[in-house]
């Protein structure tokens, strides 16, 4: 067993998809908010609970969406996710097969799914489309369901077809059987890989893992205590007792890693002259706040004499954006109700503001 430079733990070697995604270069393909199942431990926002359809943060309304979003992040492949993608396999299949003719068959993608609609037709066609690897999260915490038996025999279908595969399962205390069995179950089949996720606190599953017992690691943490060590346990049986490679994702790593590599991938292609690219991917830059935002606009360049180059009327927020500098030195000059602030924004379609400094 070995740590990674990116916080994780693995035995054996990453699959080609976590290989991507620690490099933040992974598109984030949801599909389809509609599943089979309903895990108590789901952290999926009750926004993405329907038959809705990302590309990582952007509403996709129709494919061109797809590929810009791919475009601005620099991917070099997708993960498919949902939801899951089998629940609306077609719309899956065309996204693949979107997504390999415009950016070529080196283009990984990897896809999750839950087994029970896996069908031997189905995997034939996500296949076909040029799927490069499938990840299998069957219900193994619920051993006895007719659901689960089925995901069992489907997931047996997938050692048909030349392709990576392997599953993927959140580690929750207390569970350390049932992913052993899973674990032989996979090694015995043929697959590739098995990964382990730190279980984390979410704010749908919150009440869920409170109920059943879950703390927190600590009041800075969403990760689940016990859930890193019973991980790092479950390697150190597997690197012994099967040939399967295993990596041990935590939630350090999706936070500090994944998102900040895919932030600072963005960054760059979205930035605008008056952005500042921080060490995190930020945009940081100055806004100006008032009423009349062309009253605004008119006074900054007539009379404060501000290049037209070095603004921007943002009308959705209601504000004028500029450098930062340009701001600070504002703020003391421009008198009345104008307001001024630094902000830091995520590069991402949605703009989530992380910072607001109010200026004097």
């Amino acid at each position: 067993m070995r740590e990674s430079e990116y916080y994780s733990y693995f035995v054996g070697e990453l699959p080609k998809g976590c290989q991507l995604c620690v490099k933040g270069a992974k598109l984030v393909l949801f599909t389809t908010g509609i599943c089979p199942r309903d895990c108590f431990y789901c952290p999926l926002s009750p926004w993405r609970r329907e038959d809705v359809i990302y590309a990582n943060e952007r509403p996709v309304k129709d494919e061109l969406d797809i590929l810009e979003e791919a475009k601005i992040q620099e991917a070099l492949g997708a993960g498919v996710t949902g939801g899951d993608p089998l629940a609306r396999l077609e719309r899956t299949v065309r996204y693949i097969q979107l997504l390999k003719e415009n950016f070529g068959e080196n283009f990984h993608i990897h896809l999750y799914t839950t087994g029970a609609l896996a069908t031997r037709e189905a995997l034939e066609k996500l296949y076909d489309a040029g799927l490069d690897e499938i990840r299998f999260h069957p219900d193994i915490f619920s051993p006895n369901s007719k659901l689960f038996q089925k995901e069992i025999e489907n997931i047996k279908n997938a050692k048909d077809f030349d392709w990576d595969f392997g599953g993927e399962v959140p580690v929750i205390p207390g569970g350390e059987e049932r992913i052993r069995w899973y674990a032989e179950f996979l090694d015995n089949l043929g697959a590739k890989f098995l990964n382990l996720n730190e279980l984390e606190f979410s704010e749908t599953n919150l009440r869920a893992l409170i109920d059943k017992g879950f703390k927190p690691v600590s009041d800075e943490s969403s990760a689940i205590k016990g859930s890193l060590d019973l991980g790092l346990e479950l390697l150190r049986w597997g690197e012994e007792s099967t040939s399967l490679s295993y990596h041990l994702c935590t939630a350090k790593l999706k936070d500090a890693v994944q998102l900040r590599n895919r932030l600072k991938r963005m960054a760059k292609n979205v930035a605008k002259p008056y952005h500042e690219i921080t060490e995190d991917g930020t945009l940081r830059f100055g806004i100006a706040e008032y009423e009349d935002l062309e009253e605004l606009y008119s006074l900054l360049v007539e009379e404060a004499s501000v290049p037209k180059e070095w603004l921007y009327i943002n009308e959705k927020k209601k504000r004028i954006e500029m450098p930062e500098e340009v701001a600070i030195e504002l703020a003391d000059a421009v008198e009345g109700d104008v307001k001024f602030y630094i902000i830091e924004e995520y590069p991402t379609w949605d703009r989530i503001e992380v910072g607001r400094i109010p200026l004097p």
